[in-house]
């Protein structure tokens, strides 16, 4: 199979490396301005054709497109398209742009979008896939692809994507503006900033792989390390009052999903 990425930034190399650990007999062309930063993140070991241009990538006959630019720079490097992808499965992982706007953009028949997040650079994303032309082949091959860098999800309706992307998409960098918070914290009590990173990481390390590898719910786990009269009582009585954590996860989750919706409509 010849896949052919538009855009080969941290997220697009992600997959492509998911893809060639997954399967090492795939042909991979990019496309990214930079080829030499784009060399650099694929494997060694895979079978790969850089491009800096569309046009240069006119010779490579893509079975699947890997759409993995920003959602602003998809018209102006596909819109003057000369190559015809027409009959290539075209899976898009840009945020904010409808299955149909893509498929009159490129003239294409099978759209797939996926909304995966940022740990897919480590394999432990989160992925999210629509389609409503792609068959039953091609929905089982988006979702093995994925699986080589994550978890994956089909859904129903595509506008979910946009509610998707406001929790799995951005939910990272929420968390990672908690940590930061959390840090800044254990400075301010005095404690060495070597140990407050350390005890930062590992701590929001520690409770994620155990909400993941234990059944019980979240509010349960919060219950089991929550001891009446305690140290975590004391905390989260500032946390869950109604204007703090639960006010601003709530508004932050709202205006990420009211922005995919403006990406979306900002489209011709």
């Amino acid at each position: 199979m010849n896949i052919l990425s538009l855009g080969c930034g941290n997220m697009g190399a992600a997959i492509l490396s998911g893809i060639v650990r997954q399967s090492p007999n795939v042909k991979i062309g990019a496309i990214d301005p930079n080829i030499d930063s784009a060399r650099a993140k694929l494997p060694a070991t895979a079978r790969a054709e850089c491009f800096a241009s569309v046009p240069d990538a006119t010779g490579f006959q893509p079975d699947m497109v890997l759409l993995a630019v920003k959602p602003q720079q998809f018209t102006a490097m596909a819109g003057g398209l000369a190559t015809d992808w027409s009959e290539a499965l075209i899976v898009s992982v840009m945020a904010g742009i409808p299955v149909q706007t893509i498929a009159g953009v490129l003239n294409a028949r099978r759209v797939v979008r996926v909304m995966p997040n940022l740990p897919a650079l480590i394999g432990a994303g989160m992925s999210v896939g629509y389609t409503d032309g792609g068959t039953e082949a091609d929905r089982d091959r988006v979702q093995q692809l994925f699986e080589a860098v994550g978890a994956f999800a089909w859904l129903d309706s595509e506008s979910l994507i946009d509610a998707c992307t406001a929790i799995s998409g951005s939910g990272p960098g929420y968390l990672f503006a908690f940590a930061a918070c959390l840090e800044q914290a254990a400075l301010a009590e005095g404690i060495p900033p070597a140990i407050a990173a350390t005890l930062t990481r590992q701590t929001i390390y520690g409770a994620a792989a155990m909400l993941h590898a234990d059944d019980r719910s979240s509010v349960a786990l919060k219950q089991a390390v929550t001891s009446q009269g305690g140290t975590t009582e004391a905390g989260l009585g500032v946390l869950e009052t109604p204007a703090a954590l639960p006010g601003l996860l709530s508004a932050a989750v709202r205006a990420a999903h009211q922005r995919a919706r403006e990406l979306a409509s900002a489209m011709p």
